[in-house]
């Protein structure tokens, strides 16, 4: 590949599916470096949409549409991608079809449903999940009510090699839109405030704990939201915001089309532990020149150095391996 340019009120059920594989699919080369990914999908699911110039009560993601997203997990060559906006199991396997079709291969995959009946939280991986704590059901206090998160939050941790091991955490905040039940700003940060407590609880059993945390936050930088979740940049179990951008030095991953805007609210955040483990050169927000045929977002990309070599921290588009 050349250069890339500038380029409610009741718990519900969830579902976490795993896919068993045998140990022979996983790479047998000691990897000296690991690429995680984040990317929105945007709706790869069934829902109403309007198809040649006529409005379809149910509609899945256009096929043009999904084979983008492919080409784009496939062009990051990622060895860990979170997704967000997937849809049932079915439409979950017709993506990870397409990203085998399109040249990358993912023999690990987590699929996990929250409250949301359908968007939901995936993982595609290169490496083993050696342990699983996702919850599905996460009850939050919002004023006089109970609500729920709305997709969870997907934890697992990976092995690339013996002895090393992320912990990567994939989240879908609650977006930016009026409902009439309750404040879904009040939410966002209710689930930031669960995320906070249960990174404090991760770190603090393991100040080591190489921690990734990922996803579509739909919150700006400088947010409650955002700064809850990151915590006091002083003490030991805050965690780092990557200030991610293109090779044009943009950093915006979110384009709403309808009110016209540019927007950072997709994230990685990184424990103390891997700020100095990532890779100045091969981190940011991944801009294809098709990046609008897969999805309003982009992709943002972090690699990680387990040479023991280490590079400074990350700021700038990834070049491709």
């Amino acid at each position: 590949m050349g250069r890339w340019l500038n380029a409610g009120l009741l718990a519900p059920l969830f579902l976490l599916i795993p896919q068993l594989v045998a140990e022979s699919s996983f790479p047998t080369a000691v990897p000296s470096e690991i690429r995680i990914a984040s990317f929105n999908v945007s709706n790869y699911i069934t829902m109403p949409r309007r198809i040649g110039g006529r409005l379809r009560a149910q509609a899945g993601k256009p096929l043009a549409e999904r084979d983008a997203v492919a080409r784009s997990i496939a062009a990051i060559n990622a060895d860990a991608v979170c997704l967000e906006e997937v849809g049932t199991p079915a439409e979950f396997q017709d993506l990870c079809d397409r990203v085998r079709k399109a040249g990358a291969d993912y023999p690990v995959t987590e699929y996990l449903s929250g409250e949301d009946p359908t968007r939901h939280l995936a993982l595609l991986s290169r490496f083993p999940v050696v342990e699983r704590h996702s919850a599905g059901d996460v009850p939050l206090r919002v004023g006089s009510l109970t609500l729920h998160s709305p997709r969870g939050v997907l934890d697992v941790t990976l092995e690339p090699r013996p002895g090393y091991r992320v912990r990567l955490l994939g989240v879908h905040l609650k977006a930016k839109l009026e409902v009439p039940d309750y404040d879904g700003t009040a939410l966002r940060e209710a689930e930031a405030g669960w995320l906070r407590g249960h990174v404090r609880e991760i770190l603090t059993r393991d100040p080591e704990s190489r921690l990734v945390v990922t996803g579509d936050f739909n919150d700006t930088w400088n947010s409650r939201t955002i700064r809850g979740i990151t915590g006091d940049p002083g003490k030991p179990d805050s965690l780092k915001a990557l200030p991610l951008t293109d090779d044009r030095g943009e950093c915006w991953t979110e384009f709403w089309e309808g009110a016209g805007v540019y927007s950072r609210i997709d994230y990685v955040m990184v424990s103390k532990k891997l700020e100095p483990e990532l890779d100045s050169a091969r981190s940011g927000v991944a801009r294809f020149p098709f990046w609008r045929e897969a999805s309003d977002h982009c992709p943002v990309v972090i690699t990680l150095n387990t040479s023991g070599n280490p590079t400074p921290c990350a700021t700038t588009s990834p070049s491709p391996r």
